[in-house]
């Protein structure tokens, strides 16, 4: 129980090391927040949602020649893919917020309700990547399922809002 526990903080520290350095680096960019949302488009995430669907792994375990390694490499390399798609997704997170907070500062008009519904997408954003986190952990020991829709869902949602004051912001 006690290797449990240890374990467990030290994964949440490492987590949030991880996250701290993946912000800076998020932080660090130099370009136009409103042209590089020009370009972002939230639907490159999607390949996440089946990427560690444990059907995947109950079929190669039904093929003739199926060796216990095998399996066990493909969840590793997977949960590596996986695990860059959540680097990249973190970045481009912070990346809409910056073009969401750049918006709000310059808009015309108060966007004070769009600044509060950028604190709980951001809150529900962290929430749901800390538990993908500890969900891939357990995926990666043979354990659980990963579901990153609320992660996805809350990465497509600033994308969609602040796309929609573009718009405004532009015109003024």
């Amino acid at each position: 129980m006690l290797f449990l526990i240890v374990l467990l903080t030290i994964v949440v520290v490492a987590a949030f090391a991880v996250l701290r350095a993946l912000w800076r680096r998020a932080h660090a960019s130099h370009t136009d927040p409103l042209e590089w949302l020009d370009e972002f488009s939230a639907s490159k995430y999607n390949p996440m949602e089946r990427l560690l669907d444990n059907r995947d792994y109950r079929f190669l375990a039904s093929q003739s020649g199926y060796r216990r390694s095998i399996g066990r490499r493909l969840r590793h390399q997977r949960v590596a893919i996986f695990q860059s798609y959540l680097s990249s997704m973190f970045v481009d997170f912070h990346r809409v917020l910056k073009a969401a907070r750049y918006i709000i500062v310059c808009s015309p008009e108060d966007q004070s309700e769009f600044a509060s519904s950028l604190w709980r997408t951001r809150v529900r954003f962290y929430t749901a990547l800390c538990v993908v986190e500890l969900r891939v952990l357990l995926h990666f020991v043979g354990a659980g399922q990963v579901d990153a829709r609320r992660l996805l869902t809350a990465l497509g949602r600033i994308e969609i809002s602040t796309r929609r004051l573009m718009p405004q912001f532009e015109a003024a």
